[in-house]
């Protein structure tokens, strides 16, 4: 199964853009992306408390954010203060389906790309 072990982002604020990479060992999974009123940790149901003002979710399916002993690679929330990008949280590991939501600072375009062994996200800035 796919594994995210990685996340990494940065700003390219003269490119007019911020990008989130996610890294994954093994074949690139399926996704699904798209704006939400409001994240909701995958298992419990409760409000995820997160960074920005709107939120992108990232659906990767089949994947695992952890490796078969059950040592997280990805988890948590990370502020990251961008222009656009304000940070994410991994609000859901299980079952083969990873969520992942992006905090914004407002609704703006993006775009989706793949490269061997990374899905990449710019968001305009």
């Amino acid at each position: 199964m796919p594994r995210v072990v990685g996340i990494r982002a940065a700003a390219h604020s003269s490119e007019g853009f911020d990008r989130i990479v996610f890294d994954v060992e093994g074949p690139l999974p399926g996704y699904d992306i798209r704006y939400v009123p409001e994240v909701v940790a995958d298992g419990s149901g409760k409000l995820v408390a997160m960074p920005g003002r709107r939120y992108l979710q990232v659906v990767l399916r089949p994947a695992q954010g952890h490796d078969d002993e059950g040592e997280h690679a990805v988890t948590g929330r990370h502020d990251l203060g961008f222009p656009m990008l304000k940070g994410y949280v991994v609000a859901g590991d299980f079952e083969g389906v990873l969520t992942i939501a992006l905090g914004l600072d407002d609704v703006v375009g993006y775009r989706v790309g793949e490269l061997p062994g990374h899905i990449y996200i710019d968001v305009a800035a």
